[in-house]
């Protein structure tokens, strides 16, 4: 699958994409895989006791998680997920 980043979650994980090999049967097995690897800088941008953090966007297949089953919406090795950290503008 393939995961993508932005905003400051590119500078908690160092990149903007990566091809993600280990097997994650859901968005909340991904999570807790990239909290392990990126630590909590990245943690505390997506995710809050184990649940989405506030007005974080992940998106699955182009699909808002929340409109689908949530952090148990489940993912393909083909799944491209895009992930937002909470962004403010005006």
């Amino acid at each position: 699958m393939r995961v993508s980043y932005f905003a400051l979650l590119r500078n908690a994980t160092k990149t903007s994409k990566e091809e993600w090999t280990q097997p994650a049967a859901t968005v909340r097995d991904l999570m807790r895989d990239l909290v392990a690897k990126y630590g909590p800088e990245f943690a505390r941008w997506v995710m809050k006791d184990g649940e989405l953090a506030g007005f974080s966007i992940i998106l699955v297949d182009g699909r808002d998680v929340r409109s689908l089953q949530g952090l148990d919406t489940p993912l393909t090795l083909e799944s491209d997920i895009f992930i937002f950290p909470p962004l403010a503008g005006g």
